[in-house]
């Protein structure tokens, strides 16, 4: 308890202010003292009289009485009449202690600034002067500090960022706990669970044993729930009377207190203090209030019963001493557990020193016995002794200590032992000691009933419920077993015991995330998961399915959850089809299931309907993600750019960075060259006259012939200004080399494109500092869903190989440098086909993004 009180106090050690105003009391009590002594009257209480009577009586925190000329004034000459002052162990003068007070709080103030019920004063010219050596400034009693942050207008923009490692997520009920940790044993029995269990349901909850209550995070969050203090404290009153402080509570509020009284004084001690006491082996130590006490026995003994003698020597004086203790058993009876019937123990004691001697015996029969007690003697002398006794034993008690549960469990009635379950906490009753009386079938069930409705259990007292063939207490039994449970497998449904492994914290729903996969078709006659946690986890999954005679709803949408993980989008639409929304404990997690799966369908409205209801849910993390679906349906309908909903979340930020970087595109259109772009305003077009077949026998890594040209001057130079408001420009070609193969070549904004005439219905726009690209339709500019995308890579050692392939989402968007394996870190450079079966065939190629 005193550990608690000192955590307690020492919790706020580092907390500047003085909310109380105790140090100001004490410094001003000390000032008083101070001039009193120096015979001078007009000190700082300004002439109002005692503590309790400052400003005008009112004796509140305002010291509105007191005006004193500045920090640390004072009378002329006090200075020399002051003695030194301490305080707290602090030495100075009255000058310097004030001083540093008025400094203290200067500095406060300068720290956190103006505080909510604080009261409102100008900052002093020690102050101003203080917040001159920094970038802040003070006006009207508030800081403002000044300081240099990232500038956008500078040019400088973040680079694409390489997908992070996937990670294991798990459902929290609890902060950061696992469902394995989420048992009874979370939060267990104390005092302050019990003050609660017994409240007045009428009565403000509180609790003095409230700092027991903090085993763990859980609990500590749990009781300050219950004990009904404000989230914000009010300001409450204090008053200085001399030493006497009384403080009136504007709120609830948990205050720790400590004072000194005066208590008489002890006799002298003997050079050698000793006690003896005797414990029942079997039954040691009580619980009085919550603690451990030792249980002495006195009076009556039984025959049949192990009791061991305590003996304490101490040595109290400042010497050490050389001693001899005498211990022997009584008379009548026989040592145990490794004793004699006497011996005689040295021991050399140190200043101050404790020890603990020990014997144990039995009566054998019953009677009356003398015992000579313990002696301690050194030399010749006797230096303490216990004085003697006579031990009275019985065969059997004249009745069962009801106080004892080693007598009462042995000796007493059934009723009794019922009794005692009821009075007492059972958490600290060795129960297995009334396991003989559990072949009574009604003891039996008036123990366990008892203790099911306390949450006790006990196996070996349950496991009597086989005896008495009790399919009831056989199946809480059975429930207890977990190892025996565990080797069964999986689920059980029906039976004497069903096996539900979320419910028994065997097995947990987990996501991964970000997880990309590389391939979008099976490859061979099996698929295969890269990801070594994720297999894992599906083998677990469906294991537990193999158990199950038929999948419940929620079931379907785990398995839903599994193949979207895939990207087996066919196989979850069709679990999600045989789902009954009505049938599952998750709707919210359903409808988002369905969210997903109309965007993979390209159906955005659909998908906005469904997520639109819960764009104001509670839960952020899910808020978000229906968020983003509305958000990327508006997108690809043209309503609005990439909004960021998240700025920590990496797929946004590169999304938003994405629709704000200058983009260039092309295409040869006729004899007209169509230009799409983004964020850009002049560019310039080189038309070079090529053999294509030759350039293309060359070079199969498609377009990677542009560079070529590079240092051979074009036929012919364009500059083009681009409209601010217009995202397509038409380029005429010159009439002279419009029936020409060209090769045309456009640069902007430090982007380079050039193509060959290539026919398509499609506009691909290649984002190629984030790793995406874009496909619309060339007719009327919308979004091309579903658009087959193939990447192949060329590695630093300029090896080429298959990199990943998918389709374009309904925005027509395609992430193709992402990748969940050590692929993505060596790619240097990327060759991407996009295919669409209406729209034709379009090759680009793109570096690695800079990270």
């Amino acid at each position: 308890r005193r550990m608690l009180f000192e955590t307690a106090v020492a919790a706020s050690s580092l907390d500047t202010a003085d909310d109380f105003g105790i140090f100001e009391a004490v410094v001003e009590l000390s000032d008083n003292a101070l001039y009193a002594e120096a015979g001078v009257t007009d000190g700082p209480m300004g002439g109002g009289g005692g503590m309790g009577g400052m400003g005008g009586g009112d004796g509140s925190r305002s010291r509105a009485g007191r005006q004193p000329a500045g920090p640390g004034a004072r009378p002329e000459g006090l200075s020399a009449q002051l003695p030194a002052l301490e305080v707290d162990g602090r030495f100075g003068d009255i000058g310097s202690k004030r001083e540093r007070s008025e400094d203290a709080k200067e500095s406060r103030f300068l720290a956190f600034g103006r505080r909510s019920g604080a009261k409102d004063s100008a900052p002093s010219e020690s102050m101003k002067r203080k917040s001159q050596l920094g970038e802040g400034m003070v006006a009207d009693g508030e800081v403002t500090l000044s300081f240099s942050r990232f500038d956008d207008q500078q040019g400088l923009r973040r680079l694409y960022r390489t997908l992070g490692p996937t990670k294991e997520w798990a459902e929290n009920n609890y902060s950061h706990l696992r469902i394995a940790v989420q048992d009874a044993n979370l939060v267990g029995p104390s005092r302050f669970w019990l003050d609660y269990a017994k409240r007045d349901p009428a009565v403000p909850f509180r609790s003095v044993h409230f700092p027991e209550a903090t085993r763990n995070f859980t609990e500590m969050v749990l009781a300050l729930a219950l004990l009904e203090l404000p989230f914000e404290s009010p300001q409450h009153e204090t008053r200085f009377d001399g030493g006497k402080m009384t403080l009136k509570a504007a709120g609830p509020l948990i205050a720790f207190h400590e004072e000194t009284v005066a208590v008489a004084a002890p006799e002298k001690p003997g050079s050698i203090l000793v006690s003896q006491n005797f414990l029942r082996q079997s039954e040691r130590q009580e619980m009085v209030d919550g603690e451990p006490r030792d249980k002495f026995v006195s009076g009556e003994f039984l025959s049949h019963v192990v009791y061991t003698a305590q003996v304490v020597v101490t040595n109290p004086t400042s010497s050490r001493q050389r001693i001899s203790v005498l211990l022997q058993i009584p008379a009548g009876a026989l040592p145990v557990l490794g004793g004699k019937a006497t011996r005689s123990v040295p021991l050399v004691l140190e200043p101050y020193n404790v020890r603990a001697l020990e014997y144990s015996f039995y009566f054998p029969a019953a009677g009356e016995f003398s015992h000579y007690p313990v002696h301690v003697s050194s030399g010749d002398a006797l230096l303490a002794f216990v004085p003697p006794v006579t031990m009275t034993v019985f065969e059997k008690p004249a009745r069962p200590d009801e106080q004892s549960w080693a007598a009462v469990s042995q000796e007493g009635s059934d009723e009794q032992v019922l009794a005692f379950l009821d009075r007492h906490n059972v958490e600290n009753l060795n129960l297995e000691a009334i396991a003989w009386r559990m072949k009574s079938l009604e003891m039996f069930r008036a123990v366990t009933e008892r203790l099911a409705q306390r949450h006790v259990w006990n196996t070996t007292l349950w496991s009597y419920g086989l005896v008495h063939r009790d399919p009831a207490a056989i199946r809480t039994w059975l429930e207890h077993q977990s190892g025996f449970v565990n080797e069964l497998g999986g689920r059980l449904q029906g039976g004497l015991l069903p096996i539900d492994p979320v419910a028994r914290r065997s097995y947990e729903h987990l996501e991964y995330a970000p997880l990309v996969n590389a391939r979008q078709f099976m490859l061979g006659a099996t698929r295969t998961i890269v990801n070594e946690r994720f297999y894992a986890q599906y083998q677990r999954f469906l294991a537990d399915l193999a158990h199950t005679r038929s999948l419940s709803d929620d079931d379907r949408l785990a398995v839903v959850h599994a193949l979207l993980t895939q990207d087996r989008i066919e196989e979850a639409r069709a679990h999600f089809e045989r789902i009954r929304p009505e049938g599952t404990a998750t709707r919210m997690q359903v409808d988002y299931a369905a969210a997903v799966l109309a965007l993979h369908s390209g159906d955005g409205e659909r998908a906005k309907a469904i997520a639109l209801p819960h764009v104001t849910e509670g839960i952020d993390r899910w808020r978000r993600r229906f968020e983003l679906v509305v958000a990327q349906v508006d997108e690809a309908l043209g309503k609005a750019g990439a909004a960021v909903l998240d700025p920590l979340d990496r797929e946004q930020q590169q999304g938003n960075l994405a629709a704000l970087a200058p983009s260039l595109e092309m295409r040869i259109d006729g004899e007209t060259l169509l230009l799409d772009h983004r964020n850009l305003k002049a560019v310039t077009v080189n038309l070079y006259e090529m053999d294509l077949e030759v350039l293309f026998s060359r070079n199969p890594f498609a377009g990677s012939f542009a560079g070529q040209f590079g240092s051979i001057r074009p036929n012919r130079t364009l500059s083009v200004d681009l409209a601010a408001d217009a995202q397509a420009t038409r380029v005429p070609l010159p009439a002279d080399l419009s029936r020409k193969n060209l090769l045309v070549e456009v640069t902007g904004g430090g982007i380079a494109r050039s193509q060959p005439f290539y026919s398509t219905g499609m506009a691909v726009r290649v984002v190629e500092p984030y790793g995406q690209v874009a496909v619309t339709r060339v007719a009327d500019g919308k979004p091309v869903a579903k658009a087959y995308v193939k990447v192949y890579t060329r590695f630093e050692d300029g090896s080429v190989a298959f990199y990943k392939d998918g389709f374009s989402d309904i925005r027509g968007r395609f992430d193709y440098a992402s990748l969940s394996t050590d692929d993505a870190l060596r790619a240097k450079r990327f060759s991407i086909l996009v295919t669409s079966p209406e729209e034709g065939a379009v090759v680009r190629e793109a570096d690695a993004p800079g990270r």
